[in-house]
Order: C-alpha cells, then structure tokens, then sequence
C-alpha cells in the first residue's frame, strides 16, 4: 500500500495503512520519507505473514515457548497452564531459551532428553510439550522439521516399573481402623474427608467444591457438578470439572450418609465462632477454618498420619483411595461399566486401564484354560 502525505507543524510527514489477520485497519505515521514508510510497511508485512514474529531467522525457543503458553492460557483452565507456564520457565526455556529455533539439533534435544531421564522419574511430560513448541515453529512455518520426533527414548531399568498405588483389600480394611481409632474422636474434619473420599471414588478436587446443597441425603447420591482448582495466579477457585463426564450423580451408602449428618453438626460448631451461618445451601461441605476452600494439601497429610501409624504404604495419596474404591468394586463383581459412571470416566476402556495398571496378571491358571477345553 502506498503511504500518503499528511501535514504537521514539524513539517511535512507520512502514514501507511494496514490490516492485521483479524481483519483490523491500523495506521502508521510519523515517517519523513516515502522510503523510510515503505520500508516499514514491507517489514511490518513480513511480521504479520510469520504470525507476529519478525523475521523466521532470527525467532529464538524463548519467543516460541512463549507464544505456545499463550495458546494454552486461552485453550486449558487455569490450574493445567499453570503447570505449563511452570515447566517452561523452570526446565524448557532455561536449557533451549537463547537458542535460534532453526539452529537446535537433534543431538542438543538427545542430549536434553538423556538428562532429563536421569534427573526427573516423569520427563516424558517435558519431551511431550518441547514437542509441541516445535511443531507450533512448524505450524507458523519458521522450522521444516522437529527435532524432538527423531530423538531416541532412554530405556528404563526394571527397578523403574510404577509401584501399585492403593490399598488392598486387607490394608483398606486397616486404613478404616485406623480412620476411626485416630481420627473420629479428635478431627471429624480429617475423618469425614477420609471416609467420603474412600467411600465415593471421588476426585480430591471434587469433594473440596461440595456443596450441602450437592447432597441428597433421602435418595442417597451427591451431585458432581464442580471441582477446587486454580486459575493462571495460582489462586484457589471453583470451576468446572475434570471434563464433562465428571458431572454425575455418586451413590451413597447408609454409613456414608451418617457421617455427612455428624459432619454437618461438627460444621456448625467450628465456624459459628467466625459467625458463618453453615445451614445455607450453598455452604461448603469441608472448608478451612474460616470458611474457605481447604487447602488440597491437608487430606494427604491426614493421610499419610494413618498410614505411618498403622503401618500402611506410604506412596498411596488421596487419590489412591480412588484407584482403591475402583479395584474393590471390580473385584466384588460390578460392572466395568457401571463403575466408570460412577469414577466419571469417559468409557471403561480407562477404568480397565486403571485396575490393570494396579493389578497385573500373576496366575498363570489362564494359560490353562484352552488347554483342558
């Protein structure tokens, strides 16, 4: 586009139009010459046409990096990009971030890749997103190839293999003892948790952003409708859940129902001090000591108090009450089906995944069967 001429009390100066890809008119003036615009105008084109990024041979993994994050903040909730604006400022841009993006080799990420393996038991996660920033360099057409699809996978030792992470049948049927002998009498907060996590298959989250007004006492179900999270400052919120098939109904049994109504009683107590009226139908089930969110790092630490005291493994978190509550209704003969409903999983597909994953094959009766038909 040709610059036009326009006065000002400097004398005479220059201006370009142009639109960006969303279809805005901007202007540009200021200029002394029809070169200096034009100049100006073809550099700004060049710019538009690279997605916002100057020149393709000049873009370093830091600008790439963090024009990814971008992306993620508007596409993933506030507590997943958090995690990713963490991973790349504390491992991806500190080992590549200087770097040309034209100019990292496979053997850099082989490199990378090798020491991340030894550093860190879960570095696929770090493979599988500097794997994305380099196809978003791809996509934007500032690189031809990736170098991190042509890496090689170190091999892992056989002492690497994931430990099961939930309870037996005989350790849950401990953990319930101690539940009751450590904690009933003296932290009902830390007991009623415990017991509705490992009575529901409930996600920690999940039950953190229960409300009273959630539960049905009389037909026995807690409405699943929304889950504690964190937003891009880390901050603690209420958002939606894990993803649309976590909305559900959870069956609740007699026991269970018993401790919700003690619990409610103990509730009213603890924060009438700080004259907050409990009996509203919006009031959280489990809350801090002031009535707001609980922070997610307690139910671990009322957990892992059982576990040292009753001699229970230490490496099953909160979350492995949910792993337990899936492997003891499938080994009492519910339906796969019916307990990925109830988990809230997509299909059953990844519930099996999660009992096989926890229970391996050991008997080798099957190998018989065909056998003796």
């Amino acid at each position: 586009m040709e610059p036009y001429e326009y006065n000002t009390k400097k004398g005479k100066r220059y201006r370009v139009a142009y639109r960006t890809p969303d279809n805005k008119q901007h202007n540009k003036g200021g200029f002394t010459t029809k070169r200096e615009a034009r100049a100006w105008y073809r550099q700004k084109m060049v710019e538009i046409e690279n997605h916002g990024f100057s020149s393709n041979e000049k873009v370093t993994f830091e600008e790439i990096a963090n024009r990814w994050l971008d992306n993620k903040k508007q596409t993933v909730a506030g507590s997943t990009y958090k995690k990713y604006e963490t991973e790349c400022n504390k491992h991806l841009i500190p080992a590549l971030g200087d770097k040309l993006l034209k100019d990292i080799s496979i053997s850099t990420c082989q490199s990378l890749v090798y020491q991340w393996a030894k550093d860190f038991k879960f570095y696929n996660k770090m493979v599988n997103d500097a794997t994305s920033i380099f196809d978003l360099g791809i996509k934007y057409k500032l690189i031809h190839d990736n170098p991190f699809k042509l890496i090689e996978h170190p091999k892992k030792d056989k002492d690497d293999e994931r430990k099961v992470r939930s309870f037996t049948k005989d350790e849950f049927i401990t953990f319930k003892k101690g539940l009751h002998e450590h904690y009933e009498s003296t932290n009902y907060k830390a007991f009623a948790f415990l017991f509705i996590l490992a009575h529901t298959g409930l996600r920690k989250g999940e039950l953190l952003a229960l409300t009273w007004n959630d539960i049905d006492l009389e037909g026995g179900f807690l409405h699943i409708k929304r889950a504690v999270t964190r937003d891009a400052k880390n901050n603690l919120i209420i958002g939606k859940t894990k993803n649309i098939y976590s909305v559900r109904d959870v069956p609740i049994g007699p026991e269970t129902i018993k401790v919700l109504k003690k619990w409610r009683s103990e509730q009213y107590q603890e924060l009438k001090f700080f004259n907050i009226n409990t009996l509203k139908p919006n009031q959280l089930v489990f809350t801090s000591q002031k009535g707001g969110i609980l922070t997610p790092s307690k139910p671990g630490k009322w957990l892992n108090i059982i576990e040292k005291k009753y001699n229970l493994p230490s490496y099953v978190t909160p979350h492995g009450l949910r792993h337990t509550y899936t492997s003891l209704l499938i080994e009492d003969g519910m339906s796969v089906n019916d307990v990925a409903s109830v988990l809230g999983h997509k299909d059953a597909t990844i519930t099996i995944k999660v009992y096989n994953d926890l229970h391996p094959i050991k008997d080798n009766s099957i190998g018989k069967i065909i056998e003796n038909l």
